[in-house]
Formats: C-alpha cells, structure tokens, sequence
C-alpha cells in the first residue's frame, strides 16, 4: 500500500510594482516557481518587488491560473 502524499505547503505571494500590490496564496512549488519566473526572463524593467513567506491567511484568494506554475 502507498502512503499518502503530504499534504501540500500553502504559501503567500506578495507582488509589488509602484501603486499596483497583489497578494495570492499558492502551494509552496507554484509560489517559488512564480517568484522566480517573474524575477528573471526579462521582467526585470517592470522593477517587481516579489516576497513569499507563510503569511497565508483565509482571505488570501488562490494564485490565478495555479496549475500552469506547476513543474
């Protein structure tokens, strides 16, 4: 018999860029995987501030579109 899969770690996402401030929370995977993808690839003129942290809380909305950031 296969052990259950882990519950999955949800995370806080907080992006920043001047006036515009957007706070999601995602699976820990996805929320780095975002980060990451969004501090590199060319966006670095948007000047994005971009933190994750365990900051979750029950008004969080889910990460749009989470299950494209998934490896």
């Amino acid at each position: 018999m296969r052990p259950a899969n882990p519950p999955r770690r949800i995370r806080h996402i907080h992006i920043e860029s001047g006036a515009l401030k957007l706070d999601y929370q995602a699976s820990a995977e996805q929320a780095q995987n975002v980060a990451d993808a969004l501090m590199g690839n060319g966006y670095s003129e948007l000047k994005l501030r971009i933190t994750v942290d365990d900051n979750v809380t029950d008004d969080l909305p889910a990460l749009p579109c989470a299950e494209l950031w998934e490896e």
